[in-house]
């Protein structure tokens, strides 16, 4: 009776945690208790396996008891799991220091049990999301860890949390707190969250996404961090497929000069103060939205531009940066201002490491008039 019981709990283990790697949600839940009752019927060297319609799945634990109540089944030092749907595996090489479920189906995969030695914290494995999804596409493994992941399949809401860490594809996820609905497809990530992928590095206290369409929305405190720039706002949406993070409220972006393109032995090696001021100057950028290229490092900048570089300055509708020109571009109602004077021309071209502000096309003067003088 314990060995189909434990079947069956393996089972639901394994599809809870397949469905649970596309999704996300908006709700906090509260699963198991720290609780451990006293082990009855205890089993060593575990070894499942079942099938059920098109789904086939396997577990391999050192160690699998019930408690004394009934209520919780354990599965101790899970080395290996996996589940195949329709002759394609989804997730394998699944390894936990400890599964736990109850009656009532709440489930609690942990990495770690307090006073062990490091050496016995283990929770990670591999998943291919193409499969998951349905995607007609090839098997590509993604790996996930992190402290614990708890799973209930009726209510279809799972929390993830503790040094979380994705790899999909080449896209790095990082953070301590995820929850997932998994009717919606939504995960929400609650807290200082890290996104890296190839060179851009995006930070949000809150973040919102939306697996299957690889889209997230993010908020508070974005910080977007690439080679020789950085840029802030309030808000940020980040499309994966696109490879394109846009920003809006209170943009503000600064590209730098010299100082992180040099090598750090060549920057040491500058004398004199303004040539070591020179090395911190840097071209900020004000507008109403800015949207970042996570391939190419480039960036476009869009409604009220404000571009500045030490006490010079010039505004558009739009500008557009070039990484390889390092040229910033200012179009549509472009002015240029030189102390007192603002020049108006069709184009604007601001070289980042020349300090140069150059006007061009179609130029008029237009001379600030002060308080109380005549015309």
């Amino acid at each position: 009776m314990l060995k189909k019981t434990l079947l069956v709990i393996s089972s639901v283990i394994l599809i809870s945690l397949v469905v649970y790697f596309i999704a996300k949600l908006s709700e906090k839940i509260d699963l198991l208790q720290t609780f451990i009752p006293e082990k009855i019927a205890v089993f060593r060297n575990v070894h499942m396996s079942g099938k059920e319609d098109s789904q086939y799945w396997e577990i391999y634990a050192e160690e699998g008891w019930t408690g004394r109540d009934k209520n919780t089944t354990t599965l101790e030092f899970v080395t290996n799991a996996r589940i195949d749907k329709n002759g394609r595996t989804l997730i394998k090489d699944l390894k936990a220091r400890r599964i736990r479920v109850t009656r009532n189906k709440d489930i609690e995969v942990i990495k770690s049990v307090e006073g062990e030695k490091s050496g016995k914290q283990y929770l990670s494995s591999l998943i291919d999301f193409n499969a998951i999804s349905n995607r007609n596409k090839k098997v590509k493994f993604s790996t996930l860890s992190a402290d614990c992941i708890k799973f209930n399949p009726n209510t279809k809401l799972a929390l993830i949390t503790g040094n979380i860490s994705i790899l999909k594809d080449r896209l790095l996820i990082r953070s301590d707190h995820i929850s997932l609905d998994l009717d919606r497809n939504i995960a929400t990530f609650e807290g200082r969250s890290s996104f890296y992928r190839q060179g851009s590095k995006l930070y949000a206290n809150s973040a919102t996404s939306d697996f299957n369409e690889d889209k997230m929305v993010l908020a508070g405190s974005i910080e977007v961090i690439q080679k020789n720039k950085t840029a802030y706002s309030d808000n940020a949406a980040y499309d994966d497929r696109l490879k394109t993070i846009i920003l809006s409220n209170n943009v503000k972006a600064f590209i730098e000069k010299l100082k992180n393109i040099l090598k750090e032995k060549s920057a040491k090696k500058v004398k004199g103060e303004e040539a070591k001021k020179a090395l911190q100057e840097r071209t900020v950028i004000i507008c109403d939205k800015l949207a970042l290229s996570t391939e190419k490092g480039d960036c476009k900048a869009y409604g009220h531009v404000l571009v500045s570089q030490k006490e010079k300055e010039a505004k558009s509708d739009e500008a557009l940066y070039s990484e390889d020109s390092e040229n910033i571009i200012l179009t549509g109602n472009v002015y240029m201002k030189k102390k007192d004077t603002w020049v108006k021309a069709n184009k604007v071209i601001v070289s980042v490491n020349k300090e140069i502000f150059e006007a061009a096309g179609n130029v008029e003067t237009t001379f600030k008039v002060k308080k109380g003088s005549r015309r």
